[in-house]
């Protein structure tokens, strides 16, 4: 036992919850006492029937979860809250007060009837006086956390393990993306469709934060990019920024295996490893993550700069590619995709003297990895999520370093 340790809580003070009208809060998130931290910021992943049902529990004063607030204050003497949870419910609740939502018709959602005829289909101006002031006085169940300190994203974490639909990927570049412009320019990349309201946040933070423009603009792969995301059930969760870390840990799986077997290295950046490929997921961002707070200490991954000029240009000119060699790129196999543009930039590989013979064997290989592996004689490893061993994700990642020299031969 570490007799050193203090015996205390984690946090020092435990939660508490109040009630506040939507209004109120509403109010303080325009004007800026109540902030949506970044890592929240592109979670917009809601449709309009899902949007429509909490307004409808609103005006009906049915209940809805509990948020969680963090509890700061500023140096200028004014409290200030940032939401930890329930991002995606106060958002809604905005768009539908600012006149930016419409309620779904009956025909879509399964309404409460027959009271629903009153509401269904309307924006708030257009509901009857009693549904507005019912809107407005609606109290809101709120959680306020005090002091949570370093445990921040660790009780972001347990929130949402409590049931809020987050992926690994959502909370993975939560835990790792504050103070990071690598993790974040991850984050950037998987954004899809830039108009989308949650992206735009997340697009004007990163650009004030680090100087960040949106890096699919102006270039010609943007639509393949967006085609290949937009209204795919799979979008949801972060998938597309995992697909681009993805393709980052193929070009660098050397690299990554060094820290992950280095117990000073793992030390430093303080990630527990259980053989998971979720975790080496992990071990990656948070090496991106120590490297940029700690400007003095060795390289062992991509910089930011280089992330920004030299590989995104590469994955940018494969998706343009092969969305140009036939049907719209199959999300279900992102992360066989992500290997292949990994491992080509590993290897060096200039895909500018590629033949259509040579695309046609990538494109074969993305629809079929282990037949067509097989057929170049190389053995496609069927990796069950773990990240050692024989058949592990490693030795699949090293597999596709000698598939991507083997079509560019």
């Amino acid at each position: 036992m570490n007799e050193h340790v203090e015996i205390k809580p984690l946090v020092a003070e435990s939660a508490n919850m109040e009630a506040t009208s939507v209004e109120v809060v509403l109010n303080d998130l325009r004007d800026g006492t109540l902030l949506i931290p970044d890592f929240q910021r592109d979670s917009d992943q809601w449709d309009e029937t899902t949007k429509s049902l909490l307004i409808e529990s609103v005006i009906n004063n049915l209940s809805i979860p509990a948020f969680f607030f963090e509890v700061e204050m500023g140096a200028d003497g004014v409290e200030r809250n940032q939401v930890i949870d329930g991002q995606q419910r106060l958002t809604t609740l905005s768009q539908f007060f600012s006149g930016k939502l419409r309620l779904v018709t009956s025909n879509d959602a399964q309404y409460i009837p027959p009271n629903s005829l009153h509401y269904a289909g309307k924006t708030y101006n257009e509901l009857p006086a009693v549904y507005q002031q019912a809107f407005r006085r609606y109290r809101l169940a709120i959680i306020k956390l005090r002091d949570l300190r370093n445990m921040r994203l660790e009780v972001f974490r347990r929130i949402n393990q409590g049931g809020t639909p987050l992926s690994g990927q959502d909370i993975r570049l939560a835990y790792y993306g504050d103070q990071s412009p690598s993790v974040a320019f991850i984050r950037l990349v998987g954004v899809y469709d830039g108009q989308r309201q949650a992206a735009q946040r997340f697009m004007a933070g990163a650009r004030s934060k680090y100087g960040f423009d949106y890096p699919w603009d102006g270039v010609s792969a943007n639509d393949s990019w967006k085609d290949m995301w937009e209204d795919k059930e799979l979008a949801r969760g972060q998938t597309a920024s995992e697909m681009f870390l993805w393709s980052l840990m193929a070009a660098q799986v050397g690299e990554l295996d060094g820290i992950i077997q280095n117990k000073d290295a793992m030390a430093k950046i303080n990630v527990r490893f259980n053989q998971s490929i979720d975790d080496a997921l992990d071990v990656y961002c948070a090496q991106l993550n120590y490297q940029d707070r700690n400007s003095g200490v060795p390289t062992l991954l991509f910089s930011a700069q280089e992330l920004k000029t030299s590989f995104f240009p590469y994955f940018a000119n494969w998706i343009e590619e092969l969305g140009a060699k036939g049907p719209s790129l199959d999300v279900r196999k992102h992360r066989t995709v992500a290997s292949i543009i990994g491992a080509s930039y590993r290897c060096k590989v200039d895909t500018g003297l590629f033949t259509d013979r040579q695309w046609t064997k990538a494109v074969e290989f993305i629809r079929r990895p282990a037949e067509t592996a097989a057929a170049m004689g190389v053995e496609w490893p069927q990796s069950r999520g773990r990240w050692d061993g024989a058949r592990g994700n490693r030795a699949q990642l090293e597999a596709a370093s000698a598939l991507a020299l083997t079509i560019a031969e």
